[in-house]
Protein backbone atom coordinates (compact mmCIF):
# COMPACT_ATOMS: atom_id res chain seq x y z
CA UNK A 1 0.00 0.00 0.00
CA UNK A 2 1.31 3.38 -1.04
CA UNK A 3 1.81 5.80 1.85
CA UNK A 4 1.51 9.49 1.47
CA UNK A 5 3.80 11.67 4.01
CA UNK A 6 2.87 15.07 4.32
CA UNK A 7 4.19 17.98 5.93
CA UNK A 8 2.01 19.69 9.19
CA UNK A 9 1.80 22.76 6.36
CA UNK A 10 0.69 20.59 3.05
CA UNK A 11 -1.87 18.80 5.60
CA UNK A 12 -3.14 22.28 6.33
CA UNK A 13 -3.05 23.05 2.69
CA UNK A 14 -5.10 20.10 1.75
CA UNK A 15 -7.16 20.33 4.25
CA UNK A 16 -8.53 23.93 3.30
CA UNK A 17 -8.48 23.11 -0.30
CA UNK A 18 -11.29 20.31 0.29
CA UNK A 19 -12.85 21.86 2.87
CA UNK A 20 -13.70 24.54 -0.08
CA UNK A 21 -15.51 21.41 -1.66
CA UNK A 22 -17.77 20.81 1.91
CA UNK A 23 -20.48 23.95 0.98
CA UNK A 24 -23.66 22.63 -1.93
CA UNK A 25 -23.37 26.13 -3.18
CA UNK A 26 -20.02 26.09 -3.99
CA UNK A 27 -20.46 22.57 -5.47
CA UNK A 28 -24.07 23.63 -7.43
CA UNK A 29 -21.52 26.85 -8.86
CA UNK A 30 -18.55 24.46 -9.91
CA UNK A 31 -21.26 22.12 -11.51
CA UNK A 32 -22.68 24.97 -13.38
CA UNK A 33 -19.44 26.68 -14.41
CA UNK A 34 -18.86 22.53 -15.90
CA UNK A 35 -22.02 22.87 -17.56
CA UNK A 36 -21.32 25.41 -19.22
CA UNK A 37 -17.88 26.97 -19.79
CA UNK A 38 -17.86 30.53 -18.74
CA UNK A 39 -20.31 32.55 -17.02
CA UNK A 40 -20.97 35.85 -15.61
CA UNK A 41 -21.91 35.96 -11.74
CA UNK A 42 -25.41 37.31 -12.71
CA UNK A 43 -25.79 34.41 -15.24
CA UNK A 44 -24.67 31.92 -12.41
CA UNK A 45 -27.08 33.69 -9.73
CA UNK A 46 -30.06 33.47 -12.42
CA UNK A 47 -28.61 29.61 -12.82
CA UNK A 48 -29.07 28.69 -9.73
CA UNK A 49 -32.00 30.65 -8.26
CA UNK A 50 -29.46 32.64 -6.17
CA UNK A 51 -28.84 36.41 -4.88
CA UNK A 52 -25.97 37.73 -6.82
CA UNK A 53 -23.97 38.78 -3.68
CA UNK A 54 -24.05 35.18 -2.34
CA UNK A 55 -23.00 33.92 -5.92
CA UNK A 56 -20.08 37.02 -6.03
CA UNK A 57 -19.17 35.22 -2.11
CA UNK A 58 -18.65 31.85 -3.12
CA UNK A 59 -16.86 32.37 -6.34
CA UNK A 60 -14.37 34.76 -4.38
CA UNK A 61 -13.80 31.57 -2.20
CA UNK A 62 -13.24 29.48 -5.26
CA UNK A 63 -10.88 31.58 -7.09
CA UNK A 64 -9.01 31.76 -3.91
CA UNK A 65 -9.10 28.31 -3.76
CA UNK A 66 -7.55 28.11 -7.68
CA UNK A 67 -10.81 26.48 -8.54
CA UNK A 68 -11.92 28.95 -11.01
CA UNK A 69 -10.35 31.73 -13.07
CA UNK A 70 -11.76 35.09 -13.78
CA UNK A 71 -11.27 36.99 -16.95
CA UNK A 72 -12.41 40.68 -17.91
CA UNK A 73 -15.07 40.62 -20.87
CA UNK A 74 -15.43 44.18 -21.73
CA UNK A 75 -17.92 45.57 -18.60
CA UNK A 76 -18.73 41.89 -17.12
CA UNK A 77 -15.81 39.33 -15.33
CA UNK A 78 -16.09 35.90 -16.70
CA UNK A 79 -15.52 33.13 -14.33
CA UNK A 80 -14.97 29.26 -15.18
CA UNK A 81 -13.31 26.43 -13.92
CA UNK A 82 -8.94 26.85 -13.28
CA UNK A 83 -8.71 23.55 -15.08
CA UNK A 84 -9.36 19.72 -15.88
CA UNK A 85 -8.29 18.73 -12.41
CA UNK A 86 -11.61 20.38 -10.75
CA UNK A 87 -13.64 18.47 -13.25
CA UNK A 88 -11.92 15.06 -12.19
CA UNK A 89 -12.01 15.78 -8.69
CA UNK A 90 -16.27 16.27 -9.29
CA UNK A 91 -16.37 13.12 -11.37
CA UNK A 92 -14.28 10.85 -9.00
CA UNK A 93 -16.23 11.82 -5.57
CA UNK A 94 -19.47 11.18 -7.57
CA UNK A 95 -18.25 7.63 -8.93
CA UNK A 96 -17.25 7.81 -5.21
CA UNK A 97 -20.29 8.17 -4.05
CA UNK A 98 -21.70 5.64 -6.58
CA UNK A 99 -20.16 2.89 -5.28
CA UNK A 100 -21.24 3.33 -1.72
CA UNK A 101 -24.72 3.35 -2.55
CA UNK A 102 -26.40 1.16 0.21
CA UNK A 103 -23.81 1.81 2.75
CA UNK A 104 -24.15 5.51 3.56
CA UNK A 105 -27.74 7.03 4.83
Amino acid sequence: MKQFKLAEGDLEKLARFFYVFSDPTRLKIILALLDQRSRCVNNVAETLGLNQPTVSQQLRILKNAGLVKVERDKQFYRYSIADEHVEQLIKIGMDHLSELKGVLP
